[in-house]
């Protein structure tokens, strides 16, 4: 009796073990879901400790470290994932980030040998192909040599109330400045940043990291044009081995010059940038040019280019999905759309703090459920951007249209109120102050309409929301004589097509 007591002992101890181990694993998901990586990182490791031959634990220790910019640890997590047991899909992503980063290292060896077996899992992955291919030739030419990179490392930031502390002691002291100026900036306390910066500037001009940093700040707030002087006069200062900081220069010029819709010149520093660092972020930039400019057949070939990073992928394919309804593929164009937006409401049911990299795919489907009558969604995608000037009349006609639709309509006045010399959103505010039975503004934005596109007449005639008012002689009399401009009811402009009158 006690031989079989023992064994069954030792089942419960190994399943109850299973149990606590795998359930290290789903809390160590569940704080990574939810962004708390210091929790996420004890987790893993303990799931690590438990179960020594997975490497999936070790995979999100190096995302958690990578999104830390730890990319030295990042980096010794995933070649520990890759060692280890990995299903496929993980294994690849895994090992694509470690060719990626022994390829910004330019340490081409690396490149070579990871990409060696990350082919023979996938042989079809073409962009791997080209990168080793280059490697292959720079390492032949070079052998192991390695370009020097300065890394331009931030150091561990101080809190704000330490750094304003130790600068009421020393407060001429630069160092405190600098440091006190970017807690500010990381706390998004601007203001109080730029006061800092605009100083350090002023008193060491030729200082890069003080100018950058300060450029930076004026495009975070929408300073564009002081923005750039301060980085134009910078950039040919920085030496060509500050790799990374003319990285971010260019970059940060390039997003200056989109703001400001000058196309050709953010289009040139997004390219300088992309020369200084293969990354994704310009090739993003310059894809979104290309669709702003309606050039949609480049904007998906490089949009395609810029996939081959493996970052990023949902942006980049947002704009894939925006080009491809420019270009009359509207299902296949929305399809990609709506599942972005699946995926995104998957992580943020409710879209709070939503990036505004989504803006122009959430925006354009926002309009879409609203024309589609899902008023619903469409208000929680409305509210979840904030458009730029370029973007403020659509928004405000299609916001103002579904807040009309969801009887709300005092809100729907007032977004449709900012949109001039439109049919579509007069039209829209003469349903809303029938809902009112304001009957003389009704008429008002009837007439409104009714002068920018004559189609709008035959509509009021026939649409239920002016219902109310054709018992009375003056409304009927207001509409057959198109608020007098005629003498009898009929004329060839009511042979129009009768266009959706909802449209701006």
């Amino acid at each position: 009796m006690t031989r079989p007591l023992f064994s069954l002992l030792i089942c419960f101890s190994i399943f109850f073990f299973s149990n606590s181990v795998f359930a290290d694993m789903k809390e160590g998901k569940k704080a990574y879901s939810r962004k708390d990586y210091t929790e996420a990182l004890k987790q893993f490791q303990k799931y690590n400790d438990g179960n020594p031959s997975s490497g999936e634990a070790w995979m999100y220790m190096g995302y958690i470290y990578e999104s830390r910019k730890d990319y030295t640890k990042s980096i010794q997590a995933f070649k520990k994932a890759v060692s280890l047991n990995l299903p496929k899909k993980d294994l690849v992503n895994s090992l694509t980030k470690i060719i990626l980063y022994h390829n910004y290292q330019r340490d081409y060896g690396e490149v070579i040998s990871y990409s060696n077996r990350l082919l023979k899992i996938d042989p079809d992955l073409s962009h791997i192909q080209k990168i080793r291919a280059a490697a292959e030739e720079r390492y032949s030419s070079g052998g192991s040599y390695r370009k020097p990179v300065y890394h331009e490392e931030e150091p561990e930031q101080e809190s704000v109330s330490s750094l304003e502390k130790k600068l009421k002691q020393d407060p001429n002291n630069k160092e405190i400045l600098w440091g006190l100026a970017l807690a500010y900036y990381n706390e998004k306390e601007f203001a109080k940043s730029e006061s800092i910066l605009s100083g350090l500037v002023k008193n060491e001009p030729e200082n890069v990291e003080y100018g950058y940093k300060y450029g930076a700040l004026l495009v975070r707030i929408g300073n564009y044009d002081d923005a750039l002087i301060v980085l134009n006069r910078i950039e040919p200062k920085i030496p060509s081995e500050r790799e990374k900081l003319l990285y971010y220069t260019h970059l940060t010029q390039a997003a200056a010059y989109h703001k400001k819709k000058n196309f050709e010149e953010a289009s040139k520093y997004y390219r300088k940038a992309h020369a200084n660092k293969h990354t994704v972020l310009p090739l993003i930039g310059l894809t979104k040019i290309k669709w702003q400019q309606k050039d949609c057949d480049n904007a998906i070939k490089t949009a395609e280019k810029a996939l081959e990073y493996g970052e990023k992928t949902r942006e980049i394919r947002m704009y894939i999905g925006l080009c491809k309804i420019q270009i009359g593929k509207k299902e296949e164009g929305y399809d990609l759309l709506k599942e972005i937006g699946a995926s995104i409401e998957k992580e943020n049911p409710e879209l709070k703090d939503l990036s505004d990299v989504y803006y122009d795919g959430i925006l354009k489907l926002a309009r879409y459920y609203t024309n589609n009558g899902n008023y619903e969604k469409a208000l929680k995608y409305f509210h979840a951007v904030q458009p730029d000037e370029e973007e403020i009349r659509e928004y405000n006609f299609y916001l103002g249209k579904t807040y009309l639709y969801t009887a709300s309509v005092e809100k729907a006045i007032n977004h449709l109120e900012r949109v001039e010399d439109s049919a579509g959103a007069y039209y829209l505010l003469a349903k809303c102050y029938a809902e009112k039975n304001d009957q003389e503004r009704t008429m008002s934005y009837i007439k409104k309409s009714g002068s920018i596109k004559s189609s709008y007449w035959v509509s009021a005639e026939k649409d239920k929301a002016f219902k109310k008012f054709r018992s009375d002689e003056g409304f009927k009399t207001f509409l057959e004589t198109r608020a007098g401009t005629r003498d009898h009811k009929k004329s060839d402009d009511d042979k129009e097509a009768d266009d959706s009158q909802d449209k701006d």
